[in-house]
């Protein structure tokens, strides 16, 4: 997984935080699916660490896991660090030409 949530995904979380500890049929009626459903994305969130469960094995119920929000992935900035192999030998080609000799030599 990815760890960007997804709608579905989003709306358990938002669920889970607005109402507390969810069970899968609270998940079922609020997405619209079915049990199995709701059980596999309640348990890919828990795979994911982004909810936990705090119920019995025949009844679970999920719950947030603390600091939850940085184990979601941000969408990537632009790297504005120092360039890449790539770019130094577009504007520099005898940087190249070094890169060419040295890159292409095998052990």
């Amino acid at each position: 997984m990815s760890n960007r949530l997804k709608p579905k995904q989003k709306a358990i979380v938002e669920f889970i935080e607005a109402n507390g500890p969810a069970t899968p049929r609270q998940i079922r009626k609020l997405l619209g699916c079915d049990i199995r459903e709701a059980y596999d994305r309640l348990k890919r969130l828990g795979m994911a660490g982004i909810v936990k469960n705090i119920g019995k094995p025949k009844h679970p119920e999920y719950q947030l896991v603390q600091r939850w929000q940085g184990k979601i992935k941000q969408p990537k900035q632009q790297q504005t660090t120092a360039p890449s192999v790539a770019d130094v030998c577009r504007q520099n080609w005898q940087g190249y030409e070094i890169h060419k000799i040295f890159g292409s030599a095998r052990a």
